[in-house]
């Protein structure tokens, strides 16, 4: 088992041990929260913010890129590719922070299932992952369609013109590179192109 990052772990296998056996009484202040509470709790103490959107509120939110590079990283809390790609994204977007380069993670867990909403906040949290973090309410294979994502992790970066400019996957060690070289390529197109 990945122990890497101990907070979602810990989280992973107290859902995995509470499906198995009798609900026990726990110490833990959050036991009673909602998965909204948690919400409000953990951007009060971290600034850090998993917003719940639809396909419209993505079109509303995101109308105001004109002339940004963005920079945007598919995931879930489930999925251990996308887990260990997410700090190299974190580490490249404090490179380019002032540089016109906007960086948004889009969280792909069940809409639905609020452990697993719980379980990406608590990831956001651990990571510090002060960035733009949307969970998008629709199901999976509207939003696959939606993005035409064939697999997760996937990064999609468009140009300041709006376009996709490339799209990256599980690049392992070489997405660091990969993905400064796409950033520095779209900043240097000219917005028309």
């Amino acid at each position: 088992m990945n122990l890497k990052y101990p907070l979602l772990t810990s989280a992973f296998l107290s859902v995995f041990i509470s499906a198995c056996s009798e609900p026990t009484p726990t110490s833990s202040s959050t036991t009673n929260q909602s998965a909204e509470e948690i919400r409000a709790q953990v951007f009060t103490e971290t600034g850090i913010d998993l917003i719940p959107l639809d396909f419209f509120g993505w079109d509303l939110d995101l109308s105001d890129t004109a002339g940004q590079v963005v920079v945007m990283n598919f995931w879930a809390s489930w999925c251990f590719p996308c887990l260990d790609s997410f700090p190299v994204m974190l580490d490249i977007s404090k490179r380019y922070s002032g540089n016109n380069v906007r960086f948004i993670s889009v969280n792909l867990d069940d809409y639905e299932d609020e452990d697993a909403y719980i379980s990406a906040l608590d990831f956001l949290s651990s990571s510090n992952a002060d960035i733009e973090n949307y969970h998008l309410q629709q199901d999976l294979t509207e939003i696959y369609q939606f993005f035409g994502l064939e697999n997760i992790p996937t990064i999609i970066v468009y140009n300041r013109a709006g376009d996709e400019h490339s799209r990256l996957g599980n690049e392992g060690d070489l997405l660091k590179a990969l993905l400064v070289d796409s950033i520095d390529q779209a900043l240097a197109l000219p917005i028309g192109d």
